[in-house]
């Protein structure tokens, strides 16, 4: 359950029973009319759901005050799950140098996250780099850390670190393209950007997870 979902139902379960509590308060303690008991423990419910519901934000910003507030604060979270997804993997990694680039790459993610989550109107115009870029990225690292874990041999784990360093370099210099413009406001959305990037992880050995479409139509 997502934190935003989570909250609004411990709202709910949490009006609900203190408007119970009053409910019985009035009608076991003080022997109200049954009828007004309800009527004013449905009037509270009311109330504290209101003043309980929780305010979706991003950054210091409400949701609500934002034009297209709800699909903004979508694609946010789909960056910080692919971000979340590199943490986890390079959590696995501990040969160098290999380490310390994915880190440098994870501070760069990091970075970006934190200037669209400051800047939430900039989100649109980081539509590539979060619908393509930050998503190789974890693909990179989390089918490093795949291929790691089978058991390769001393050869073939040598020509993996060797291509995934390649990668991640290449990784680091698109998002630090992004990065700057997006702080220039400039559009992400450059094709020749895209294809340069993905010919050149094609060129290091970096091959794209084919889509469920693709497989099963095989």
């Amino acid at each position: 359950m997502k934190p935003d979902k989570w909250k609004e139902t411990l709202s709910v379960i949490l009006s609900a029973a203190l408007a119970l509590i009053l409910f019985l308060v009035l009608l076991l303690l003080l022997q109200w009319n049954i009828i007004l008991c309800m009527a004013l423990a449905t009037a509270a419910y009311i109330s504290l759901s209101l003043l309980l519901r929780p305010v979706s934000r991003i950054g210091k910003i409400e949701v609500e005050s934002l034009a297209n507030g709800e699909f903004l604060n979508e694609r946010l979270s789909e960056a910080g799950d692919d971000y979340n997804r590199m943490l986890k993997a390079v959590r696995q990694i501990y040969e160098q140098p290999l380490l310390n680039e994915c880190r440098d790459l994870i501070t760069r993610a990091g970075n970006i996250l934190k200037y669209l989550t400051d800047n939430p109107e900039k989100i649109p115009a980081a539509r590539r780099y979060i619908d393509y870029y930050q998503e190789t990225a974890a693909n990179v690292l989390e089918h490093y850390v795949e291929l790691k874990n089978t058991g390769l041999s001393t050869v073939e784990t040598e020509k993996i670190l060797r291509s995934t360093r390649e990668s991640i370099s290449t990784l680091k210099a698109a998002f630090d393209l992004q990065f700057e413009k997006l702080m220039q406001n400039e559009l992400i959305d450059m094709e020749a950007d895209l294809k340069l990037l993905k010919n050149t992880l094609k060129s290091e050995g970096y091959r794209e997870p084919e889509k469920k479409g693709q497989e099963t139509s095989k």
